[in-house]
C-alpha cells in the first residue's frame, strides 16, 4: 500500500540464474525530501527475469512510478557475472566505448606496391601441377589431375566484388588456373585451399576468433607484434585481411591487403583461434609461398604416403614467435635480476607477481603498455608521464598514492580491486578511462569523494557481494556514467505506460 501523499516512487533491481536484488523502494511525498518504504521485490525481478528473452543474461530493471499511474521502466542486459579475467559483476553501460584497437593507430605500408607476380604465380602454380601429376601418374594429358577447374572470370569479378577488399593480383590469377585444391594441400599437408566461393564465405562470416565489444571478448588481450616487427598490423582481425587457407587446427593463412609500415600488400599471414593475441607473419606474398613448395618438388624433397598422395618435405610455413621480450611475466625470484633490463627496450607487456616492491625506473623507457603489479608497496610516481602506458592492474598490501595516475596520457584500462589505496578521488579525473574495476567498498568511497565518473564503457564489481549491492552499484554507475537518454542504447530498452488499477493515485 503506497504511503498518502506520495508523489514518484523509484526502485531499482537485478535479477540473473543464480538470485536477485534491490535497492529498495524509495518515495517522493508531496511535501518534499526522499524517503524509504518497506517492500520486497525479488519475486517479482525474478518472474521478470523467467520470462525475459535470454535467461543465461541477468537482467537490469530502473523503475520510476508516479502517483498518476503513469510509470516508466528501464530494462537492459547489460550486466552479467564473468568470471575472466577474475570473478565478478561486469556492466557494459556504453557497448560502443571500448579502447582502440593497436593497429588502428599503426602506420599504413611504406611500400605499397604488392611483393606478389601473378604471372610468376601462374607459373609456378603450372609447374606445381604438372610435377605432380609427373609423380601420381596423371595422364600427360591431364594435367589437372583431377583438380579444380578454372573459375570463369566473370564469377571471379562477382566474388571479389563482394569482399569489399580486392585480392591481390597474383592470388586472382591462382583461381583463374584452379578453383582451390579440395584439400591437397598446395599450401601445406594440413590445409585446404578454399575455392572462391568459400573465401567468401569465410570472409564475409563470422570471425568468432574475434567477436567485438565488451560482452564478446569481455577484456582487450595483449596484441603481439608479428616477427619481423612492424610487418603486420597489431589486431586481431581486419577487413583487409582476407582468408584463402583452412587449416586442420582452425586457424587460415590469409592474405593481408592492410599492412602496417614494414609489411607490403598481398602478404601471407596466419589468423585464428590460436592467433586471438595477434597474427604471425608467413611470408611477402602468395607467390613467394607457392615458391617454397614448388622448389622443394624440384630439389626432390617430397614422397608419396600411404594414401596415395604427394607430400613435400618442406618446412609446414608455420610462423615465428613474436619479437622478442614483448611479454613477460616474473616473479619474486627473477624480479630483480638484469633480464628485466635487458628486455626493457622490447617490453610491451609486464606482469610482477608476488614481489615485495618493485622499481619501475627500468620501466621509463620501456613501450610498456599493460603492466600488473602484485606488490607490497609502490610508488607510481616513477611511471609519471609514461607515453605509452595503457592498462594498469595494481594488488598491493599498503596504501598508494593514485595521483601520478593522472599524468598518464593514454591509460584506458584500470583495476585497483585488490590494491589499498590511500584517495580514490583522482580516479574521477581519468576522462579517458574506459574500464574500472573495484571492490563494492571502494565503489563507495570513491561515490562518497565525486559525484562523477569518467564515460566508461565497461565497469567491474568485485568480490563477494549481495544482489542489492549489485542493485545498488548498477544504479549509481548510472546516474554518474550514463548520458541522458542513454536508456536508449543498444541493449537496453525503455517502457512507458500508465497504471490504472486500484493503487493508482496513491
Amino acid at each position: 500500500m503506497a504511503p498518502a501523499g506520495w508523489v514518484q516512487a523509484t526502485v531499482n533491481g537485478y535479477a540473473d540464474r543464480r538470485g536477485a536484488g534491490f535497492t529498495g523502494v524509495s518515495y517522493r511525498p508531496d511535501t518534499g525530501g526522499e524517503r524509504a518504504v518497506q517492500g520486497d521485490l525479488v519475486r517479482g525481478l525474478r518472474r521478470a527475469y523467467t520470462k525475459s528473452d535470454d535467461s543465461q543474461e541477468g537482467l537490469g530493471v530502473e523503475l520510476t512510478v508516479d502517483a498518476s499511474g503513469r510509470f516508466e521502466a528501464v530494462t537492459g542486459r547489460a550486466v552479467g557475472w564473468v568470471d575472466y579475467p577474475k570473478n565478478g559483476f561486469l556492466y557494459v553501460p556504453d557497448p560502443g566505448r571500448v579502447p582502440p584497437d593497436l593497429g588502428d593507430e599503426q602506420n599504413g605500408p611504406a611500400d605499397p606496391r604488392p611483393a606478389g607476380d601473378p604471372e610468376e604465380a601462374v607459373r609456378l602454380l603450372r609447374e606445381y601441377l604438372e610435377r605432380e601429376a609427373e609423380q601420381l601418374g596423371f595422364p600427360l594429358d591431364d594435367p589437372f589431375g583431377g583438380w579444380p577447374r578454372p573459375l570463369p572470370p566473370a564469377l571471379l569479378e562477382e566474388v571479389e566484388g563482394g569482399l569489399n577488399v580486392a585480392l591481390p593480383a597474383d592470388l586472382r590469377a591462382l583461381y583463374g588456373v584452379v578453383d582451390g585444391d579440395e584439400g591437397r594441400g598446395i599450401f601445406g599437408r594440413l590445409s585446404w585451399w578454399l575455392d572462391a566461393s568459400g573465401l567468401a564465405k569465410v570472409h564475409g562470416g563470422v570471425r568468432h576468433w574475434a567477436p567485438e565489444g565488451w560482452r564478446g571478448r569481455q577484456f582487450r588481450p595483449f596484441v603481439h607484434d608479428a616477427d619481423p616487427a612492424g610487418t603486420v598490423r597489431r589486431s586481431v582481425d581486419r577487413p583487409g585481411w582476407i582468408p584463402f587457407v583452412m587449416e586442420t587446427d582452425g586457424n587460415y593463412l590469409a592474405v593481408d591487403m592492410d599492412p602496417a609500415a614494414g609489411g607490403r600488400p598481398g602478404q601471407v599471414i596466419r589468423i585464428g583461434p590460436g592467433y586471438h593475441q595477434g597474427p604471425g607473419y608467413i611470408a611477402d606474398s602468395v607467390t613467394s609461398l607457392l615458391r617454397r613448395y614448388v622448389d622443394a618438388l624440384a630439389r626432390g624433397e617430397h614422397w608419396i604416403d600411404e594414401e596415395g598422395e604427394l607430400r613435400i618435405d618442406v618446412p609446414e610455413p608455420y610462423d615465428r614467435a613474436g619479437a622478442r621480450g614483448q611479454s613477460l611475466r616474473m616473479t619474486e625470484d627473477d624480479a630483480t635480476n638484469t633480464w628485466l633490463t635487458r628486455q626493457a627496450p622490447y617490453l610491451r607487456a609486464l606482469e610482477l607477481s608476488r614481489c615485495p616492491s618493485a622499481d619501475l625506473t627500468v620501466l621509463r623507457q620501456a613501450p610498456v603498455e599493460t603492466l600488473s603489479l602484485d606488490v607490497k608497496t609502490i610508488d607510481l610516481a616513477l611511471l609519471s608521464g609514461h607515453p605509452t602506458l595503457r592498462a594498469l592492474t595494481l594488488a598491493t598490501a599498503h596504501p598508494v598514492e593514485l595521483g601520478p595516475l593522472r599524468t598518464l596520457p593514454r591509460l584506458d584500462g584500470l583495476d585497483l580491486s585488490r590494491a589499498a589505496t590511500v584517495d580514490l578521488s583522482p580516479v574521477a579525473e581519468l576522462d579517458g578511462l574506459v574500464y574500472l574495476a573495484l571492490r563494492y567498498r571502494q565503489w563507495q568511497e570513491l561515490w562518497a569523494r565525486t559525484d562523477r565518473l569518467p564515460a566508461l564503457g565497461a565497469a567491474l564489481l568485485t568480490g563477494k557481494v549481495s544482489y542489492d549491492e549489485v542493485a545498488d552499484w548498477t544504479a549509481r554507475v548510472n546516474a554518474r556514467v550514463l548520458a541522458p537518454n542513454a536508456a536508449d542504447r543498444q541493449g537496453r530498452r525503455r517502457i512507458v505506460g500508465r497504471y490504472s488499477g486500484p493503487q493508482a493515485g496513491g
